[in-house]
């Protein structure tokens, strides 16, 4: 296992903020968030506030995707026949909507768009909607890239797909959020495609369609796997006979799906390690080996304390001090 060393850490994902309303004149918000015309939002749309305006939005870029997070008040946006005639701009633009609703009119019909749903525009077409104050996570996709992983784009304008079909990719971008600083910059064009098959996945569920292909539905299921691990990183009772009762596959599947990380539980001890490692490496974070060892699911100090030799071939104590005493380490703000 290869970890970064003290004076060159691996470059990180990072979420960017882009704009944030908050340190301005209630008075200016609006206008100003309108005049900066973040990810073209104002070019595309005419917006009215139904409530005084607040906006914070951040970015995260995985190289072939980007994805954009925004906590923003209540108000409609307006896609006009004549501006989506003018600006020529014909990606299909995906909303997660983790919190607040909405009511879309497309023309040809009207939905209501609640929290935990996913909201579809083919920006080649005019679209009304009212957005109540929402926490969203957004994506536009190409049109090529839209076609070739989805179904047909006719019927996607204006299509949501309702909680209980979208609760996969909702729970998947909240956690990507969260954990975006955990991994690795290089592994941002996987994530981009991790998140394209699993809108995949929910679309066609919810249109009641065929179903993906093989190779698709595993990547899916590989993500909802490593998405469970994830989440339940610190519960000792985490294992394979858990899992597979969570996610209603076999454990043999279960094994397949991680086979190239030595089975599930060589991947869900790799997983702890790493998280110790990022503590370990936190200058203002003091925890001591036992506690860390309970916080996430080893037996104790002493077996954590082998473990994380053998993968990272230095003993817990000797890593934290090795990554304090560094350059990086004293020069850092944290």
């Amino acid at each position: 296992m290869t970890h970064p060393s003290a004076t060159d850490p691996m470059p990180r994902l990072a979420w960017q903020p882009v704009f944030d309303a908050t340190p301005l004149a209630p008075a200016d918000r609006y206008a100003m968030w309108r005049d900066a015309d973040v990810a073209g939002l104002a070019t595309r749309y005419d917006t009215v506030p139904h409530e005084p305006f607040t906006v914070a939005m951040d970015w995260l870029d995985l190289g072939t995707l980007g994805l954009g997070q925004a906590r923003i008040t209540a108000q409609d946006w307006d896609r006009s026949r004549a501006k989506a005639a003018a600006d020529d701009f014909d990606q299909l633009v995906v909303n997660v909507r983790h919190v607040g609703g909405a009511r879309v009119d497309t023309g040809d019909r009207r939905v209501i768009a609640s929290t935990g749903s996913i909201m579809l525009a083919d920006m080649a077409r005019p679209m009304h909607h009212f957005s109540e104050a929402s926490v969203s996570t957004g994506f536009a996709l190409p049109r090529e890239v839209a076609e070739r992983f989805l179904p047909s784009m006719e019927r996607l304008h204006g299509h949501v797909v309702p909680p209980a079909q979208a609760a996969l990719l909702v729970s998947h971008l909240a956690s990507l959020h969260d954990q975006a600083a955990h991994l690795p910059a290089t592994a941002g064009p996987v994530l981009a495609q991790t998140v394209i098959d699993l809108l995949a996945m929910t679309v066609t569920a919810s249109l009641g369609t065929a179903p993906a292909d093989a190779e698709q539905h595993e990547r899916g299921l590989l993500v909802q796997l490593r998405d469970t691990i994830e989440r339940n990183l610190g519960s000792p009772s985490l294992n394979t006979a858990r899992l597979s009762r969570e996610l209603g596959v076999s454990r043999s599947t279960l094994f397949r799906l991680l086979r190239d990380q030595g089975g599930v539980q060589a991947y869900i001890r790799e997983r702890r390690l790493a998280r110790v490692a990022d503590t370990l490496r936190d200058g203002g974070d003091r925890q001591t080996i036992a506690v860390l060892a309970e916080r996430w699911g080893f037996c104790d100090a002493a077996y954590l304390g082998r473990a994380f030799r053998e993968a990272y071939g230095i003993t817990p104590g000797d890593y934290r001090a090795l990554h304090l005493s560094s350059p990086a380490s004293r020069g850092s703000t944290r």
